[in-house]
């Protein structure tokens, strides 16, 4: 089975060397560079040839026109013989029946499996399938193109090309080509070529005087193009790797990579596909610095499986020494919003009457602020946190109804959990675990429907039971008259405490309802021409969730420790919620039907009792205001925001992002976001920015995105690409910007320009860094 994402076996599979590939670049070769079909490439595909009138002396069926013998020699003019699977077409065949021979010449076309050459003059033994070309072309699979003067064949399996031209470019001035004074083809043996010249244009800038590879027409082993580059900071850079077929479902490449001022830069990959079902892959790079005299690596594994009973595997695991090692050795700081440092595993099956799944998880944080004013990031706080799950087990059974409208579900989860604090020079490495097993069974439905008011109740009850607590009450609801609850001198993820046990009733009561609307028959607004319509709905809630005492040493790791009530209540919670939802709905005409336009939430809650909040503050009285606003006019713009707004002590958390698509492909995103709120996070203001430009039918591409930090008052991160495409060839101009901060492991630089000449069919020929 062929690995996707690689090019394999490229002069049917007898150069992979020259011709493999090394994986796509920042911005990939656009749509219209691909190879065309093989109706484009040969528009008069094979047919079923039959048998001519008489004249059977021919071992072969035919078709054409003006068909004749002179003595032994048997003529047609503007026809196609085929016979044991071989087409041949051309403007005028003979055959020498006597001696076997046949001779073609003019618009020639011979095909057979895994074969597909033009020439002009052919002569060949029909039956040994040996003979000789003149001017030939054969098209490779999937896009390369040979040409040849004169190529010699003893069997279709043995080939001796003299002069010979590849290209991967289907136009007529190919982009890049590859000249080579001979090349011999076993299909079952090897490939042997004499020098070898990349050439862009008439300009020559890769040259191999000799090489030996295998040449099956399978998936083979073989060396891939070395990679050459110079960098200012890390020297010159020669990479070299080596592809290895391990199976009929699986390969491997190793890749290492010489940096001429660091050291050796080891990586690799493995992939493997056993079934349709089943694919993954495992990589990674590892170094040791010289200049910081550090190891440093950088390792991802990919794994989904979907077996037929049911079952479900999938894994991703992503783990660094440290947040810049993509930006010094890698691509570059990645995407935006890229989640880098995540890892996450999953076994389970889904049964008619519930789900069972294993789990297992790892987020890891690198910190670094002088801001006094956060409690827990602090110059004293460690650069690096481990928040694990190790793993956890979950049996989940799915509603049952109970009645007409009233259903009951409930679940168990059993796991272990830890915080792993890393490396500063004042925090010392620690690790806390505790294992947690918790149950719960809830009620809900619709009580009834009164006209247009609409009554809705869940209740639950849940019991849980903490391996550990905090070593100190860190969250105290009675601790003072401030909205905090934490103590600064005291660290939420010490978890080496006792035992403790929490049981808990919970309730929720909503009220909803009149909905009221109004209808705009032809509304038109920035090109928009339509009925609209929009629809209101308030809603009146009350919850109330019971009280554990001990609930300030409990830690916080989820919701399930934070908000184990319905509608996300914490342990003691007696609340009223008031909100409104508004929706708007529109159509292009009457006769279709309405889409949800924009969606608008409003609401906020009246706490009668202090409860903590995960944030580690406490709250009374009035809660935020928290409003939620979606719009998706159409596929091409999507606008949301989410904002609270504490109206006690002041303060907001805001989110707004915005993303717009256009027809060429080109999008923009745009995110902004702000803390004010959260006493977990560190005051943060930023705005995040990206996109992809395209201009002149997609030959010039920029893309970017950037990272601004109002409170630093600079970019934390940015990315500028300028991309310009030629048929087959891509030079691609990179600027990189990565704050670093001094407290954390990185040789590179704060900016880097890479200027990187990529060719379709080798990948990243040459780079040179700054």
């Amino acid at each position: 089975m062929t690995i996707p994402g690689k090019t394999r076996g490229l002069l049917l599979g007898a150069l992979p060397c020259l011709l493999a590939a090394q994986g796509p670049p920042l911005i990939p070769v656009p749509a219209p560079l691909e190879a065309p079909t093989l109706a484009e490439l040969l528009p008069l595909r094979p047919f079923q040839v039959e048998s001519g009138p008489g004249l059977s002396r021919v071992p072969f069926d035919w078709r054409g026109e003006r068909v004749r013998e002179q003595g032994d020699v048997w003529i047609l003019e503007q026809g196609a013989i085929q016979a044991e699977g071989l087409l041949l077409l051309a403007d005028h065949i003979e055959y020498r029946i006597s001696e076997g021979r046949l001779v073609a010449q003019g618009h020639i076309r011979l095909e057979g499996p895994g074969l597909r050459l033009r020439s002009e003059r052919l002569e060949m033994d029909w039956e040994r399938r040996s003979g000789e070309a003149w001017a030939l072309q054969m098209d490779l699979p999937p896009t390369w193109t040979l040409r040849s003067s004169h190529v010699a064949f003893t069997t279709l399996r043995t080939w001796s090309f003299d002069s010979v031209e590849l290209s991967p470019c289907p136009e007529e001035r190919p982009g890049w080509k590859a000249r080579l004074s001979s090349l011999k083809v076993d299909l079952d043996g090897f490939a042997t070529l004499w020098n070898a010249r990349v050439q862009m244009g008439p300009v020559p800038i890769f040259y191999l005087p000799y090489a030996l590879y295998p040449a099956q027409a399978e998936r083979t082993s073989g060396l891939l193009p070395p990679k050459l580059g110079l960098s200012s900071a890390f020297g010159s850079t020669l990479g070299l790797s080596y592809y290895q077929v391990l199976g009929s479902s699986a390969d491997a490449t190793l890749a290492p990579e010489y940096f001429s001022k660091e050291g050796v830069l080891w990586g690799g990959e493995m992939r493997w596909r056993p079934d349709l079902t089943h694919q993954g892959s495992l990589s990674g790079q590892t170094i040791h610095q010289r200049s910081l005299d550090t190891h440093r690596y950088r390792y991802s594994l990919n794994e989904v499986w979907q077996r037929e009973d049911g079952w479900q595997l999938t894994a991703d695991v992503n783990q660094a020494s440290d947040n810049l090692v993509d930006a010094d050795f890698g691509k570059g700081i990645g995407y935006l919003g890229a989640t880098t440092f995540d890892s996450a595993l999953y076994l389970g099956r889904s049964f008619t009457f519930g789900s069972l799944s294993l789990s297992a998880a790892e987020q890891r944080s690198f910190f670094f602020t002088t801001d006094q004013g956060d409690p827990f990031y602090s110059p004293d706080f460690p650069a690096s946190l481990r928040r694990q799950t190790l793993p956890q087990g979950e049996f989940r059974f799915f509603p049952v109804a109970l009645g007409a409208q009233l259903y009951l579900d409930g679940g168990v989860r059993l796991g272990r959990f830890a915080y792993r604090v890393e490396g500063s020079t004042t925090t010392p490495d620690r690790a806390y675990a505790w294992d947690r097993q918790d149950t719960n069974t809830r009620l809900h439905g619709r009580l009834g429907q009164w006209g247009p008011f609409r009554a809705d109740l869940e209740i639950m009850g849940r019991a849980t039971h903490y391996s550990a607590s905090l070593s100190s009450p860190v969250f105290d609801a009675e601790g003072g008259s401030s909205d905090t609850a934490v103590n600064p001198a005291t660290s939420p993820f010490q978890v080496d405490g006792a035992a403790a046990t929490r049981f808990l009733a919970s309730g929720h009561l909503r009220l909803s309802g009149p909905q009221v609307g109004r209808s705009f028959k032809d509304f038109s607004l920035f090109g928009y021409k339509g009925e609209l319509k929009h629809v209101a709905e308030p809603y009146f809630g009350f919850t109330e969730t019971s009280r554990y005492s001990e609930a300030g040493a409990l830690p916080r790791f989820d919701t399930v420790d934070s908000f184990p009530g319905v509608n996300e209540s914490a342990s003691g919670e007696r609340s009223i919620e008031l909100g409104l939802k508004q929706h708007i709905l529109g159509r292009p005409g009457s006769g279709s039907g309405f889409a949800d336009l924009a969606r608008l939430r409003i609401a906020t809650r009246y706490h009668a009792s202090p409860i903590i909040l995960s944030d580690g503050r406490y709250k009374k009285g009035w809660s935020s205001v928290d409003t939620d606003l979606d719009v998706e006019p159409d596929e091409r713009l999507r606008i949301s925001l989410r904002r609270s707004s504490d109206l006690g002590a002041g303060g907001s958390d805001n989110a707004l992002s915005l993303d717009v698509k256009a027809q060429d492909g080109s999008r923009f995103n745009l995110a902004y976001f702000s803390t004010g709120i959260n006493r977990f996070l560190v005051r943060q203001k930023g705005l995040q920015v990206g996109g992809v430009q395209r201009f002149w039918d997609d030959r010039l591409r920029l893309e970017f995105s950037a990272n601004y930090d109002f409170h630093q008052s600079g970019f934390a991160s940015s990315q500028v690409a300028l991309a310009y495409v030629e048929p087959c060839v891509a030079y691609v101009l990179k600027f990189t910007h990565v704050a670093v901060n001094k407290a954390l492991v990185s040789g590179g630089r704060e900016d880097r320009i890479d200027l990187t000449l990529t060719l379709r069919g080798l990948g990243d020929l040459f780079s040179f860094r700054r």
